[in-house]
């Protein structure tokens, strides 16, 4: 098991974007819940699958146009095996996602997503 690093400032400035994009997520999420709770079903399953999509056409146009236009020399055949994260960087995404779930329940979840716009 490879040891981690120790936090820098870059790690501090990861881990807040972190936790950004993770309240945003955790409010989506609890919205999506909303929606099946109240019925509304079949908006969520579709609002799912378009994001699914979505995702899967990003992977399929990057690692398409990695291959077709590749700049920087190939890797090593043996790279080092490279250290693992800082144990609050790493935990900064899950955290965010559960604190913006809190927030969505306590009723904040439009404030939130009104921040966006």
């Amino acid at each position: 098991m490879s040891k981690r690093w120790k936090m820098q400032a870059a790690d501090c400035f990861y881990a807040a974007i972190n936790v950004a994009i993770g309240i945003l997520l955790g409010s989506v999420f609890y919205g999506l819940v909303q929606l099946v709770i109240d019925g509304f079903w079949l908006v969520a399953i579709v609002s799912l699958i378009l994001s699914a999509g979505l995702f899967l056409l990003i992977l399929l146009s990057d690692s398409l146009l990695d291959r077709l236009f590749s700049i920087g020399v190939p890797p090593a055949r043996k790279p080092q095996k490279e250290r693992r994260k800082p144990l609050p960087r790493t935990l900064s995404l899950p955290a965010g996602c559960i604190l913006g779930i809190l927030l969505s329940a306590l009723g904040l979840g439009s404030v939130i997503l009104d921040a966006l716009s």
